[in-house]
């Protein structure tokens, strides 16, 4: 059985290969971070989930992204 770490980098590495434009907003110990699905590192790091999905969203208006994704604090996707 494969560890969580190692499904999460095969994950990782599927996706930093395809042309994805989906950005993630995921919880920080310093806040909540943009990032572009694929990349291990953030764009920008941003105090609250709400300024960053805005920034997120204006991603997408701006078509530099084609979704935004938004996780909860604990890691999980929000429906």
């Amino acid at each position: 059985m494969a560890t969580k770490s190692s499904s999460r980098a095969s994950r990782l590495q599927k996706a930093a290969k395809t042309n994805s434009k989906r950005i993630h907003v995921t919880s920080r110990e310093s806040g909540w971070a943009v990032k572009r699905e694929g990349n291990k590192k953030a764009s920008r790091l941003y105090s609250t989930q709400k300024s960053a999905i805005s920034e997120a969203r204006n991603l997408v208006k701006s078509g530099k992204a084609s979704k935004v994704i938004i996780h909860d604090s604990k890691g999980k996707i929000r429906k």
